[in-house]
């Protein structure tokens, strides 16, 4: 157990932010305090509701303990484990627990915050660099090919700025698998 948070400690196990590895829970957790909160056309909202499944998987299988359960609204750290898990599916690996930390872990680092280690936190002003990149995501002020975002593009076909992040991330599937769409 990572904290006294079950829910929390579940969320960590699933994107291999374990004891005995390198840790990232300060990062998780500042993750975890922040509310994702779809655009303002709430064209992702459904991702907010595939976090907040999340919560509903772990009452299944544990019943309500912790406290996060308990929140109202979607975190970020919900939000992007939600989206790996998608990530995992779409690509035929859902049940294969290292796939939906491997995208969760991708997604970290086009944001910038896969330097963020629980011993480099403090140096490299961790709490503003994680608000940085929440915002970024969520104000959509990455650029307009995706970089700084969670899909960054080498070849967008529109200015990322402006799709449903569940097309942007078909896109940077599309764009980083082996599988090709051409007919």
């Amino acid at each position: 157990m990572v904290t006294n948070d079950p829910y929390f400690d579940w969320l960590c196990r699933k994107v291999k932010i374990e004891p005995g590895r390198m840790n990232y829970i300060t990062m998780a957790k500042e993750l975890h305090k922040a509310l994702y909160r779809p655009g303002e056309n709430n064209l992702d909202g459904n991702r907010a509701m595939d976090g907040l499944q999340l919560r509903v998987d772990f009452m299944n299988s544990h019943g309500q303990l912790g406290t996060s359960t308990n929140r109202k609204a979607c975190t970020m750290f919900e939000f992007l484990i939600a989206l790996a898990r998608r990530m995992a599916f779409l690509m035929g690996n859902e049940e294969n627990p290292h796939r939906t930390a491997h995208f969760f872990w991708i997604m970290i680092k086009n944001i910038g915050l896969d330097k963020l280690n629980d011993n480099r936190y403090p140096f490299l002003h961790g709490d503003f660099r994680v608000q940085d990149a929440v915002d970024r995501v969520l104000f959509r002020t990455y650029d307009p090919d995706g970089k700084g975002g969670l899909f960054p593009l080498k070849h967008p076909p529109c200015d990322m700025r402006t799709v449903e992040i569940w097309y942007q991330m078909q896109l940077w599937l599309t764009e980083n698998s082996e599988i090709s769409l051409d007919l």
